[in-house]
């Protein structure tokens, strides 16, 4: 009696069925073996920089003041030669999707203008990666933004007379990102601070980093602009996680994730309140965003470095544009207040 069933089973060709169950778990068991094994390949424990494999000496940095943010190396995989749309196909893509709009007029971009060409980098894409290689107008360049600090900074990607491609290397200094120059298997790999400009650690420690005029606004103001611009868009098929804010529990409160120092004063300004900071000779002066929003018709002139500059509060979203009536504006950085205090302490002007 019981061995009727086992062969009315396999006879019936439960065979078959039990062959694609075992292959079925095979696969699986090889996608499972494949996820933990590029996990046990990752570089970087997300607790110990010393495990990170960077070249860590010579270092310009304070010692022990490299903190790894919980992300292994190319954790926050960073972006090399992004698709991009024009303004015209984002619109006809946006008017045909179902599933909410990639980029609204009201959102945050980085533009850029070099050599006759016009790019904007939004915020939502960038929050995901923190660098972008890119080139614009024949120019390579790095489009960086970094959460922890709301900061945004465009780089020159040649130093000298080497054109370098950036990752994004999962330790911070200040809480601020650290890049890293890709280098082949055997080569030292340098790091690189996005708010001091510079090389801090390793072979190429203490070169600088030349810093590109851009403009932090909207999407909406700069196609009004630049109507001729493009846009970096998500690879085709990855766009749906670019419609989520990972931040905002951190921009609602005013508690950092990393350490800093010197810490942030109790001088009664909140830590994370936003800044606009302008090359000004040798040094910096750097503006609160409430100080220009406070001036009369929200329209702050000042001297800087020699010029007569403007900065013009705009919201929604909060911003503030950099004009100058006789060329292009000075170099402008945007960061939270405790970034910038805390990496400048000695080279900045306030202006609150």
């Amino acid at each position: 009696m019981t061995d009727r069933p086992s062969r009315s089973f396999f006879a019936s060709g439960g065979w078959v069925l039990l062959l694609a169950v075992l292959l079925v778990a095979v696969v699986f068991s090889f996608h499972v073996a494949s996820l933990l094994g590029s996990r046990t390949r990752a570089i970087g424990d997300g607790t110990d920089p010393a495990s990170y494999g960077f070249a860590l000496t010579p270092s310009l940095l304070p010692a022990g003041r490299l903190v790894a943010g919980g992300v292994p190396k190319d954790g926050i995989p960073a972006l090399v030669d992004p698709p991009v749309r024009t303004a015209a196909e984002l619109a006809e893509a946006r008017a045909r999707s179902r599933r909410g709009k990639y980029l609204v007029d009201a959102d945050r971009v980085i533009g850029v203008a070099l050599g006759g060409q016009a790019r904007a980098y939004p915020l939502r894409l960038l929050v995901w990666h923190e660098v972008a290689n890119d080139t614009l107008g024949g120019r390579p360049i790095a489009v960086t933004y970094n959460p922890l600090c709301d900061s945004a900074v465009v780089f020159d990607r040649r130093v000298g007379g080497e054109t370098l491609t950036f990752g994004v290397s999962g330790l911070l200094f200040n809480s601020n990102l650290l890049m890293f120059d890709r280098r082949p298997a055997a080569v030292a790999e340098s790091l690189w601070s996005q708010l001091l400009l510079a090389a801090v650690t390793g072979p190429a420690a203490g070169a600088r980093l030349e810093a590109l005029p851009f403009d932090l606004t909207s999407w909406g103001e700069w196609r009004a602009a630049r109507p001729d611009t493009t846009v970096a868009v998500p690879a085709p098929g990855k766009g749906s996680k670019y419609k989520r804010e990972p931040y905002v529990s951190y921009f609602g409160n005013d508690n950092l994730r990393f350490p800093v120092e010197p810490p942030p004063g109790d001088d009664g300004r909140t830590r994370k309140e936003p800044v606009v900071v302008l090359a000004d000779g040798a040094g910096w002066l750097a503006v609160p965003y409430t100080t220009v929003a406070a001036a009369p018709a929200g329209r702050l002139v000042r001297t800087v470095g020699g010029r007569t500059v403007t900065l013009i509060w705009r919201d929604r979203p909060p911003r503030v544009a950099v004009t100058a009536p006789d060329g292009p504006p000075p170099l402008a950085v945007h960061t939270f207040r405790f970034a910038w205090r805390a990496i400048h302490p000695d080279d900045t002007q306030w202006l609150e």
